[in-house]
């Protein structure tokens, strides 16, 4: 028999062999560098509605790209997250980014969140935004009312709105007895 079949033979298993080498070389090259070009987020594990205090199971580490655009806050914040209110509602999944953080819980110290039901005419006929300030009026008696900061507002129905609003604790109990009566208005201040 001749060498040259068997050599020849041998030269190409070599060949497919270094080939194989080098794209194993390359896949593994691939892989680690993708893996590398990440990085830690903290991303929500558990619904946190809107006002709710962030715990820490309420979170988890995720995997970003580098390049993803995302401002995700890096998992080593974690710390400057947990403890914050949510400042919208968080959904399983999501990354978390520095809007997502309120300042503090809701109602604070000396705080009470109080809704107020009112009818068509005794709040501006324009939507109430989160962080609005407000003045719960009486409208048998007039006056100067109770000041407020709107947390959320909602429609019940054709010609009634209810508007979560923020009042001192020691303000709650008249605040509530006034939108029980029906009395209750609301005015949108100046200062927002």
């Amino acid at each position: 028999m001749s060498r040259t079949p068997h050599g020849v033979h041998r030269r190409r298993s070599q060949i497919v062999a270094a080939g194989l080498a080098a794209f194993g070389v390359l896949a593994s090259f691939f892989v680690i560098s993708s893996l590398a070009d990440r990085e830690q987020v903290v991303a929500v594990a558990r619904t946190v509605s809107v006002g709710s205090v962030i715990r820490v199971e309420d979170v988890t580490p995720a995997q970003l790209p580098r390049d993803s655009g995302l401002a995700g806050l890096a998992w080593s914040e974690v710390g400057r997250v947990v403890g914050q209110t949510a400042a919208t509602t968080l959904l399983p999944g999501q990354i978390v980014v520095p809007q997502s953080l309120g300042a503090a819980p809701v109602p604070g110290p000396g705080q009470a969140v109080v809704g107020i039901a009112v009818s068509a005419g005794l709040a501006p006929s324009t939507a109430l935004g989160r962080g609005d300030r407000v003045a719960i009026i009486d409208t048998t008696t007039g006056g100067s009312g109770t000041l407020g900061e709107v947390l959320a507002e909602a429609t019940s129905g054709a010609q009634i709105r209810t508007i979560d609003i923020v009042v001192d604790a020691a303000d709650a109990a008249g605040v509530a007895a006034l939108s029980r009566s029906g009395q209750a208005a609301v005015v949108l201040l100046e200062d927002r």
